[in-house]
């Protein structure tokens, strides 16, 4: 089947990285995909990006689908990244995430022409089904399982000598993506509060902050980076990095650290789990469908309104708080039982080997492609 691909394909953030993902299943079935890049100029695109299959290409012969890999907020505000492209294909698909219980505001509009909506997970699914006329499947974004499995094989290669380093936690966010939803400023208290500076007897550890988009919220920033002043345990990483880098990042880390207020999907956490890395994140939302109880350590949380419009996500509706001290308990735990995070990882590893495999995911899409063909065929 030849579809027409529309995407953030090189960005280096989570609408780019789920694009990426849903072209490598629509590939793995076999559709014949040309790619068209919706390059946005908020967000750089990453350099050295492994595969140049994401490069912008087109073929002249006529797509049966046109799949729209982008979110209707983004397109009300760049109505010019749509204008310049006659969407002409039979079939319309459009590939949307969102992190909130309830219905996005203003999406309602964005339906007309879609036959179908796809999103990463059955928790997006919900909320985006409460208010649309067409079909809203969850395709879970497919790990780029070539690369994580070489990724995890040097991994467990490594000679990882717990006497020569500090336990090393990770965690990672875009400013785009709000540090409200993120939740950033969670994990360092918990890593605080897990392990207090200077106190005797503790084990050593460190928390590396990966935050992209850094210079583009100065004040945000500034913020944050204030929370752990004089702490020279926490380490910030603000610059872009290629996927080569990214991985080297990882590499360092024992273990990566989400108490996140809402979850699409997450991809990193995803790809941590892939290689064999221990994840503490919070027990709600998108993750949920590749983190059952066991594979990651999963945060209680109680619901709670949300006070403040921040980006998308408007006053009044819900979202997680996570439990700072059960989270900080869950590093103490990590960190000084270096045995049980082993096996922590192995169990999250072998959870989204078995939830997003490729032939499960690739089974979803056959399914739906067909639904639709059947459909079409008898209109």
């Amino acid at each position: 089947m030849r579809i027409r691909f529309y995407g953030h394909l090189r960005a280096g953030f989570g609408l780019s990285g789920g694009a990426r993902a849903t072209a490598r299943t629509l590939e793995a079935v076999g559709c014949q995909l040309s790619y068209i890049d919706l390059a946005l100029t908020s967000h750089a695109a990453i350099q050295n990006l492994p595969s140049s299959s994401w490069d912008s290409r087109t073929t002249d012969a006529l797509p049966l689908v046109d799949l729209v890999h982008t979110n209707p907020n983004i397109l009300a505000s760049n109505p010019e990244l749509l204008a310049q492209f006659s969407l002409s294909a039979p079939l319309r698909i459009g590939y949307w995430a969102w992190e909130l219980e309830q219905f996005p505001s203003g999406w309602e509009a964005f339906f007309e022409g879609y036959d179908e909506i796809w999103c990463p997970s059955s928790f997006t699914a919900q909320a985006l089904a409460q208010r649309s006329p067409v079909p809203v499947i969850a395709l879970p974004h497919l790990p780029n399982w070539s690369h994580l499995e070489q990724r995890a094989a040097q991994r467990l290669a490594q000679n990882r000598n717990p006497q020569e380093r500090p336990f090393t936690f990770l965690t990672l966010f875009d400013f785009w993506s709000t540090t409200e939803r993120k939740n950033p400023e969670a994990v360092i208290q918990a890593f605080q509060r897990a392990f207090p500076p200077n106190k005797s007897g503790a084990p050593p550890v460190q928390l590396l902050v990966k935050a992209s988009s850094a210079e583009q919220f100065p004040e945000q920033a500034q913020a944050l980076q204030a929370l752990g002043k004089g702490d020279p345990r926490i380490r910030w990483i603000t610059n872009l990095l290629s996927q080569a880098d990214l991985d080297r990042l990882y590499d360092q880390a024992d273990a990566l650290v989400s108490l996140h207020r809402a979850e699409g999907f997450g991809l990193t956490l995803a790809d941590a789990m892939a290689i064999g890395l221990p994840v503490i994140a919070t027990g709600y939302s998108g993750n949920l469908d590749f983190m059952p109880p066991g594979s990651a350590a999963l945060i209680p949380w109680q619901p709670t309104t949300i006070q403040r419009t921040c980006g998308d996500y408007v006053a009044g509706a819900t979202w997680a708080e996570p439990d700072g001290n059960a989270a900080a308990s869950a590093m103490q735990w990590l960190a000084n039982d270096r045995a049980a995070a082993n096996e922590l990882g192995k169990q999250g590893q072998r959870a989204v080997q078995e939830r997003l495999s490729s032939a499960r995911l690739q089974g979803i899409v056959r399914q739906r492609l067909g639904r639709l063909l059947i459909d079409s065929l008898s209109d």
